[in-house]
């Protein structure tokens, strides 16, 4: 009865909410309203005398045309159009008889009046840009278009342009690279777009692929209130548009560097005084001041009909190369460990973009997009020598070589094909069709690996005498398989109507992932020689002693095959449905109502479905006001709930198949050239100590039954007054709140107590391996105690597992004043007030770090004691500023100011003695010197200041060239943005504790010369 009624309440919201908005569909003609989606625009407005009049919307680059009929009140609205300059004419009787030119950005509305009545033949036209105030939409949202990006001090990839947008803040954990942490969600809870299809990193959710820099026409990121269309996201949405080709050949070219001698010098790192070590307090551990490195970028870009006015094409490629030289050993490390302690590296991205638009007819439009984004890093080390603090160029290791790989933070990579078809079929009609494959390889190759050789694992005690046994595989332990990858698979159909004063858009899409990730041993397998004391003697997983095999195994001599591999291929589907119906209330008025309803299936290796979420009912409400009627006064309001899947990775560590065996063999000689054994005898066959044969974990001891998804509600309310065409203000306030979260936890306690409860047999039990769990919740699980009786359920209570429920609530006022761009500058200033508290950081976790989705947090409960606080990613005070100035028609100076309050700090350390159990984690709690710390208790980290600038200058005499200068990091500020907080190691004080852990990158400047023709 409790499963039944627990689903009822869900069935009645869907029925009743589809019911509402069907009703809505019904109510009587008047205003247009407008739906925009996540790759478009749309372009509307009023024709004060409609009768007989048409709108004729022209892409200036392409020259695609759509023509629309205003209704009895001149209404009219253009949904679903690609991004780019138009024109606006008023036709009547044949005639053109006002003109309005405007730049429709993605996501948003641009809205074109035409007004009084003009006499037969009168034509007037219009120069505008944008709208300062976008009455159309009711989301918290930021558009940076090419030419801005273009003009701003900013470097050069998705991450650094996000972080110009109010309340968004750096990760919190430098291992996940430099993903934002946006609205204080985590570093995994984002979603990126181009061109409509999703290109988050398919296996972590962490980043994104990205493209050419010159290629972004439109980046819109999304910090909150975006409606049903959108999904998978509980931080923010970023939608990228790319360039497209237009009835103009344009070319062009740039070359760019970064080099390493206009740097300003990293700082030493030491150990802190601690004052409990005298041995290491105040001393020198990295030699980082003669760290370098250099980037040079080469860019092409090209585009023009192929057609005129009926196909057009874009490329855009893009290669950078760094050469970078770093330390990569302590001043007190041993002399083996000096041998490798200066690091090299070489890396090469390469990115490219192709883009072809084909106009079918005026109502049907085909795109295709090609994207490709790869890095390849050869790294090799060398000798150092602390006394003189230089390297000397004495090859340490091979080397090797990777791709697209490995690590949190490492570049996901792609190769994504996108096709699109939008079609008008009515002027109320427009439906939209996507489908996009991405597919990437991670590849991790030492230098001189020949992948045919096995390890040989041997020494002198080992060794028959007499014989050679030579070791030409070079490379010992594990390799990225060469298998690994992701490839993900995404279709969208989305269809738009307009009834009256209803805009209804909705759609259903889905993704499936699937990856292959692992690692096995090097050359396949290991040949260990080994010897055994007694040849007369069983060896464990041996059906025959050595003696008994033969050869040198009667003088104990022996081998084993060993096979290491563990490799998943874990898999997910991610589907939607959502409806939104925008609503023109009043002319004035316009209400969003979204709903939308999500299913996540994350499988194992062998297809099981160890995490089934279904029918997740995500609903949206937005609200905005035209309070003056003339666009110059907008009031917002949106509320919602959002869910976030969990990431394909954490399959293939929960559920991953595993083999470790070793297979015995007695053998007569050895190859003198490749070192295995010849002549072998087989005397036990493949055996493993833990069991790991190859074989998946049963997938319903994975995870609790019916585990509730990720989720967070949040509510927003906001105000934008223009005080003049030149100044705009606006503030905002946004209230997140997360729900529930999924967590690993590896506390066996509650199960034995459980077992004992019950009276169930554990001896031959092989131990707890850990489930994702709701925390804080009731959870059951399916365990198999291997007693016989099979998977049996296993129901514990919240207070018996003794973790609290997830706690993040995000309270954040956003103030902004912005001269939109006139009199030859633009700027704009933003002021973030903001508070993140919890227990709780989300998927990822600043302090035990770890795979997206298995944070240490809830392992067990002593972990979460006094784990609520600040969390790390909570900054109080953010003040960002940015804009451009034409001081002259031939130069351009830009800014960028970003001054942010530092972190909260925290110490952490070990149980007191009367916590302490068996197999805790050590020094890892919120408890230093036996006495609890909570968590943000122990001040801040001192305030991050950073003023970036630039110069562009375009001289007349050669048309087309361009020159610009950015300095990042003007006054060379190395602000700490994180300190070791790890107090106690073994009872005493660590030699580490406030060791600094991360500073903001040095002063750099980079030259950059462009040229387009």
């Amino acid at each position: 009865m409790h499963h039944h009624s627990r689903f009822k309440p869900r069935n009645n919201a869907i029925r009743q909410a589809t019911a509402i908005l069907i009703g809505l569909t019904m109510a009587a003609a008047g205003n247009h309203a407008l739906a925009q989606s996540n790759a478009t625009t749309t372009i509307y407005g009023e024709v004060t005398s409609p009768a007989g009049a048409t709108v004729v919307l022209e892409n200036l680059d392409t020259g695609a045309q759509r023509t629309l009929t205003p209704d009895a009140s001149g209404r009219y609205v253009a949904n679903s159009m690609p991004p780019g300059r138009y024109a606006a004419r008023v036709v009547r009787n044949g005639t053109v008889q006002d003109t309005r030119e405007i730049e429709a950005l993605v996501g948003s509305g641009a809205e074109v009046n035409f007004g009084g009545k003009l006499a037969e033949g009168q034509t007037v036209v219009v120069r505008a840009t944008r709208t300062y105030i976008d009455v159309s939409n009711t989301n918290n949202g930021v558009v940076f278009t090419a030419k801005e990006l273009k003009a701003l001090p900013v470097a050069n990839d998705i991450a650094s342009v996000i972080q110009l947008t109010p309340g968004v803040a750096r990760g919190t954990n430098s291992q996940y690279g430099n993903a934002p942490s946006i609205g204080g969600s985590g570093q995994s809870e984002n979603a990126f777009y181009v061109n409509g299809f999703p290109v988050t990193n398919i296996l972590t959710q962490v980043g994104a692929s990205e493209l050419p820099f010159g290629a972004i026409s439109n980046m819109q990121v999304l910090s909150g209130g975006y409606g049903s269309e959108f999904g998978r996201s509980t931080g923010g949405v970023v939608n990228i548009t790319t360039k497209s080709g237009g009835n103009k050949f344009q070319f062009g070219g740039k070359l760019s560097t970064i080099p390493g001698g206009l740097k300003g010098k990293q700082e030493n790192t030491y150990y802190p005084n601690t004052g409990a070590n005298p041995d290491t307090d105040g001393k020198l551990i990295y030699w980082n001041r003669d760290n370098t490195s250099t980037t040079k970028v080469a860019g092409l870009y090209g585009s023009g009909p192929i057609i005129q006015n009926k196909l057009f094409a874009f490329v855009g490629l893009e290669r950078s190369k760094t050469n970078s030289e770093s330390i990569g050993a302590t001043a007190d490390a041993s002399a083996t460990a000096l041998k490798t302690g200066w690091s090299t590296s070489d890396s090469t991205v390469d990115r490219g973009t192709i883009k072809l638009d084909y106009n079918l007819s005026e109502d049907h439009h085909f795109e295709y997009t090609k994207l490709y984004d790869r890095t390849r890093v050869s790294s090799r080390s060398y000798g150092y020598d602390y006394a003189t603090h230089t390297s000397n160029n004495v090859a340490g290791n091979a080397g090797e070589v990777t791709t697209n790989c490995c690590g949190a933070s490492a570049a996901p990579g792609s190769n994504i094909d996108i096709y699109k078809y939008t079609g008008y079929l009515t002027e109320n009609l427009t439906v939209t069709a996507l489908y996009g494959k991405s597919r990437t390889r991670h590849e991790r190759t030492p230098n001189g690996y020949n992948p045919s050789l096995p390890q040989i694992s041997t020494g002198a005690t080992v060794q028959v005498p007499g014989l050679s046994y030579n070791t030409p595989q070079t490379v010992t332990g594990n390799l990225v398989d060469p298998a690994s990858g992701d490839s993900q698979k995404g279709k969208r159909l989305d269809l738009e109507y307009r009834l009256g004063d209803h805009s209804l858009r909705g759609g259903i899409d889905r993704i499936d992932v699937e990856s292959m990730v692992g690692f096995s041993l090097a050359g396949g397998y290991r040949w260990t020689y080994r010897k055994a004391a007694d040849p007369n003697r069983a060896i464990n997983g041996a059906f025959e002693t050595p003696a008994q095999g033969g050869g040198y195994g009667t003088q104990g001599y022996y081998v084993s095959r060993d096979v290491y591999s563990n490799l998943a291929k874990p898999t997910s589907e991610q589907s939607a449905q959502y409806i939104q119906d925008h609503w023109q209330i009043t002319p004035r008025v316009l209400l969003d109502l979204g709903l939308r309803r999500e299913q996540f299936t994350n499988y194992t290796s062998t297809g099981d479905a160890f995490i089934s979420q279904r029918n997740m009912i995500a609903p949206r409400l937005g609200a905005t006001w035209d309070y003056a009627g003339d666009g110059s006064i907008k009031l917002f309001a949106n509320a919602g709930r959002y869910h976030l899947p969990v990431p394909s990775n954490l399959s293939s560590n929960m559920a991953a198949p595993f083999t470790s065996t070793s297979e015995l063999f007695t053998y007569t000689g050895v190859d003198p050239t490749t070192g295995a054994p010849t002549g072998l005898h087989q005397i036990g066959k493949p055996y493993s100590a833990n069991n790991a044969y190859g074989q998946s974990r049963d997938a319903r001891e994975v995870t609790a039954i019916d585990l509730k998804p990720l989720s967070q509600d949040e509510i927003s309310l906001g105000f934008e007054k223009a005080l003049s065409k030149q100044l705009v203000v606006g503030v905002s306030g946004l209230y997140r709140r997360l729900n529930d979260t999924n967590d690993d936890t590896c506390d066996q306690r509650p199960i034995d107590a459980w077992a004992e409860r019950n009276n169930v047999d554990t001896s031959h039990w092989g131990g707890f391996q850990c489930a994702i769990i709701n925390p804080g919740r009731d959870n059951a699980l399916w365990i198999d105690f291997a007693d016989g009786k099979g998977l049996r359920r296993v129901d514990i209570s919240a207070a018996e597992w003794g973790n609290p429920k997830p706690d993040r609530t995000y309270k954040a006022l956003n103030f902004f004043v912005e001269h939109p761009f006139s009199n030859g500058w633009y700027g704009k200033v933003t002021y973030t007030l903001s508070a993140l508290k919890g227990n709780m950081e989300g998927q990822t976790d600043t302090i035990g770090g770890g795979d997206v989705g298995l944070t240490v947090s809830d392992d067990h409960k002593e972990l979460m004691y006094n784990a609520y606080g600040y969390l790390p990613g909570d900054h109080r005070h953010s003040i960002k500023a940015y804009g451009f100035y034409q001081v002259m028609p031939e130069l351009f100076i830009g800014g960028n100011l970003n001054l942010t309050s530092g972190a909260p700090r925290n110490c952490i350390g070990e149980l007191p003695a009367d916590l302490k159990f068996d197999n805790d984690y050590g020094a890892a709690y919120f408890y230093c010197n036996g006495k609890p710390t909570p968590r943000g208790s122990q001040g801040r980290l001192p305030w991050q200041a950073q003023l970036d600038l630039n110069a562009i200058y375009q001289p007349r005499f050669a048309k087309g060239l361009s020159l610009k200068v950015d300095v990042f990091n003007v006054f060379d500020r190395k602000s700490v943005t994180r300190y070791n907080e790890t107090r106690e190691d073994g009872g005493a004080i660590a030699h580490s504790y406030l060791q600094v852990a991360g500073r903001t990158a040095p002063r750099s400047v980079r030259l950059t010369a462009e040229y387009e023709f």
